[in-house]
């Protein structure tokens, strides 16, 4: 089924008629409920997720340790899926859907042909190239500069943006896989919040004060 260009444009805005057309035709729209993997570490990727609703969670894992590299928010792509569809290598990151999401799903041809015959298409991409590298930077300076507790919080705030409600749904198991740290550790600096007035905590809940 044939996705609305117009839904597309509210999502992607600024690109050529053409491109909507494109993406209309060829694209997937595909319905896909929360905690469902997306992108697979060391699986090639021949098609390209872009958000049209919703939000993905990509990290990196290592054995039994998980650390959370970034969200993908509507009207976004995963910069690190483009490099492997262009370059016809396998993932190195697993996508997995926070919420119930909508993704407009791009083959790699299509996406190889676009970028051919449309370069325009390319500023997409820089501009999620900058925004992630940013993001990164900022992660390592978190990392580098600050402790737990900080980090911590700083990590379900940006969560609770990301939902865009102040009460997350999350178990203190998850946000270690999250932080790559051990589940004793978020409990004791989760309490510790909570003293502090920071957030009020529930089962398998926190709620941002």
């Amino acid at each position: 089924m044939m996705t609305d260009p117009d839904e597309i444009k509210k999502v992607l805005p600024g690109l050529s008629a053409e491109i909507y057309d494109i993406l209309s035709k060829k694209g997937k729209k595909v319905d896909i409920p929360r905690g469902q993997t997306l992108l697979k570490e060391g699986y090639y990727v021949n098609a390209l997720p872009i958000v049209l609703d919703g939000l993905l969670k990509v990290t990196s894992r290592d054995e039994d340790k998980e650390i959370l590299l970034y969200y993908i928010n509507r009207g976004e792509s995963c910069i690190m899926s483009f490099s492997a569809c262009i370059t016809n290598s396998a993932s190195k990151i697993f996508a997995v859907t926070e919420t119930d999401s909508t993704v407009l799903m791009i083959s790699a041809d299509t996406l190889n042909a676009l970028i051919r015959s449309h370069p325009s298409f390319n500023g997409y991409f820089y501009q999620l190239y900058q925004f992630r590298y940013e993001e990164l930077i900022g992660a390592i300076d978190q990392l580098v500069f600050k402790k737990f507790d900080e980090r911590l919080f700083e990590y379900l705030k940006e969560k609770s943006e990301k939902l865009g409600h102040r009460e997350i749904k999350i178990t203190h198991q998850e946000i270690a896989q999250d932080t790559g740290t051990a589940r004793e550790v978020v409990s004791r600096a989760l309490k510790k919040m909570e003293k502090e007035g920071k957030v009020q905590l529930r089962r398998n809940e926190i709620k941002i004060l």
